[in-house]
């Protein structure tokens, strides 16, 4: 089962180190600029000033400012991949790296700035359609990634049932965040509320086909 592939961002490619790295920096301003005011702040000129760069050097590497937020998202999701990797050695039985992966996602469930940025996803695909539609492909991908370790662990489920699985976790993972981020207030009555869900994340992973 492979990952849904993100479409390229329509931009030019830094071809050398010191081009690499311009691009690395236009990409953390943004993303620093996404999460502290939103898509609105993120323009192009805001970049350039923060970034120490002309605004068309910065166009150079991304067009417009929808090639940047792609750029950005794609960005984001690579850093994801790279922790699932992490976890996918041989020397891991299938089940552990699916919790490994779970565990992964709702330790960075907890951070206030996976907040602030997932908030400001959330907000922009409510209200603009290329928002939208990157959301949708990122979230694809996102999805693919957890429908990959569950085929692993469970490889007799059927196509559909792995989807839906998948699906059901990430939102059972992403929703904690309203509760559990580091931003939020404690509350006593929410103590082990992550191993619970480590539990039952599992349980729809591994249960038996049509329960």
């Amino acid at each position: 089962m492979k990952n849904a592939a993100l479409q390229p961002a329509g931009r030019a490619e830094a071809k050398t180190a010191k081009g690499r790295a311009k691009v690395q920096d236009i990409l953390d301003v943004a993303r620093r600029l996404f999460i502290d005011g939103g898509y609105a702040e993120m323009t192009m000129r805001q970049v350039a000033e923060q970034t120490g760069i002309s605004l068309s050097n910065v166009q150079h590497y991304f067009p417009t400012r929808e090639n940047l937020l792609q750029a950005l998202l794609e960005s984001v999701m690579e850093s994801y991949d790279l922790e699932y990797r992490k976890n996918e050695r041989p020397e891991i039985a299938p089940r552990g790296q699916l919790e490994a992966a779970i565990r992964y996602l709702l330790a960075d469930t907890k951070k206030g700035e996976s907040e602030k940025l997932f908030v400001e996803i959330w907000s922009l695909s409510t209200r603009d359609p290329i928002g939208r539609e990157i959301f949708d492909r990122m979230y694809s991908h996102h999805r693919a990634n957890l429908a990959r370790l569950i085929a692993a662990a469970k490889p007799e489920l059927a196509e559909r049932e792995v989807q839906h699985r998948a699906a059901l976790i990430a939102m059972q993972i992403e929703g904690l965040m309203l509760l559990i981020s580091e931003n939020k207030p404690r509350h006593p009555e929410l103590e082990g509320v992550e191993e619970a869900c480590v539990a039952a994340s599992m349980g729809i992973a591994l249960r038996d086909a049509g329960t």
